[in-house]
């Protein structure tokens, strides 16, 4: 079979109960000339079987098999296995509308390079069968030149909102623009990873394309992912997915490189507190609500938590956020255990 324009790659782990839905969405879709790459991440369960099983009955699919090594070298062995001239990329417990690639692929200009077409997306909540649409910040249009500049590019990082999403997902890539910036990735971030490849893609794309009203992908929250939401190796991953992205921004001469980083920073920070002040104690946490405190007050005298709630960027939308920078400029244990006492709430209310 001759190498389609599209190609479109699904890192696998033990996704047996949602692996056919994910791939029969790609295979079903309306735009036809296209490449499926299963690449099974060393699955435990029949996820391995149901590979090769599509890739014996459609000779649109191919199925890899690795060792486990984690989704970043999983999609990046995807790459590696086609030449396809533009990647779009999927979650293999998502799923995505029949029309989304022709969709896409009429939105590229002939002989460009350097192109990236973006959608928007659905969270489909299984625990109580709702749907949520969600877009990009920037406006439903064509970039390039100037206003690709001047509206993307020095807007990329340290926004409340992603000026564009930072996904992996939900686009369709000009192969090169990934092919020549997966030098930055890091297999050792595990929160934020698409950020690493989708920064310096955006900054050396050419020409970039948000659709309207096109929520063709559909993005799986599952309560089971929610009960155990604390990561205590955020923070850790926060500081290392800065120092790459400082990285890629010097490099790419990025303007504003300086002022994106310390806002990007901010946001992240209070992501990380949301995570600290989520975390469960007691029989449920395996720590005390003392150690619990005192964890957040560490981070919080590390990073001069009170100099970061001083450079809190204007218009913070989130009541959450505001929430969280009042306790911030002031964080003492009376403080902490009040903000802590409204976010575990809200986190019972969102799993009912």
């Amino acid at each position: 079979m001759k190498e389609p324009t599209i190609a479109v790659i699904v890192p696998v782990y033990n996704a047996e109960a949602t692996l056919r839905r994910c791939a029969d969405s790609v295979l079903n879709q309306t735009d036809k000339e296209l490449r499926l790459v299963l690449v099974d991440d060393g699955s435990t369960d029949a996820s391995s079987a149901i590979c090769d099983e599509y890739a014996a009955k459609d000779e649109r699919v191919i199925a890899v098999h690795k060792e486990n090594e984690g989704l970043m070298a999983t999609w990046m062995r995807g790459v590696r296995e086609t030449d396809a001239p533009f990647l779009s990329f999927l979650d293999a417990d998502d799923w995505i509308d029949s029309k989304m690639l022709e969709v896409m692929r009429h939105s590229l200009v002939s002989d460009q390079k350097g192109q990236i077409v973006c959608c928007g997306y659905r969270i489909e909540r299984e625990w109580n069968h709702t749907s949520e649409c969600k877009g990009h910040a920037a406006a439903p249009g064509v970039y390039e030149g100037e206003r690709l500049q001047k509206e993307i590019k020095d807007r990329i990082l340290g926004n409340e909102e992603r000026t564009v999403i930072l996904s992996r997902c939900m686009k369709l890539i000009s192969r090169e623009l990934v092919e020549d910036n997966i030098r930055f990735c890091d297999p050792a971030i595990r929160m934020g990873e698409d950020v690493s490849i989708m920064v310096p893609a955006i900054l050396d794309a050419q020409r970039l394309v948000i659709l309207k009203d096109a929520f063709f992908y559909h993005y799986t929250f599952v309560a089971s992912s929610m009960a155990h939401r604390y990561d205590s190796g955020m923070y850790d991953n926060i500081v290392r997915l800065c120092s790459v992205l400082e990285r890629t921004l010097k490099e790419k001469r990025a303007a504003n490189a300086d002022t994106m980083l310390e806002r990007e920073f901010f946001f992240l920070f209070l992501l990380e507190m949301k995570n600290e002040l989520r975390r469960f104690s007691g029989k449920a946490g395996g720590v005390s609500e003392k150690e619990v405190t005192s964890r957040i007050r560490a981070i919080c005298e590390k990073e001069n938590a009170r100099h970061l709630a001083g450079c809190c960027p204007e218009g913070v939308k989130s009541a959450a956020n505001r929430l969280i920078v009042w306790m911030l400029r002031s964080p003492s244990s009376l403080r902490i255990r009040v903000v802590r006492t409204i976010f575990l709430a809200q986190a019972k209310e969102s799993r009912i």
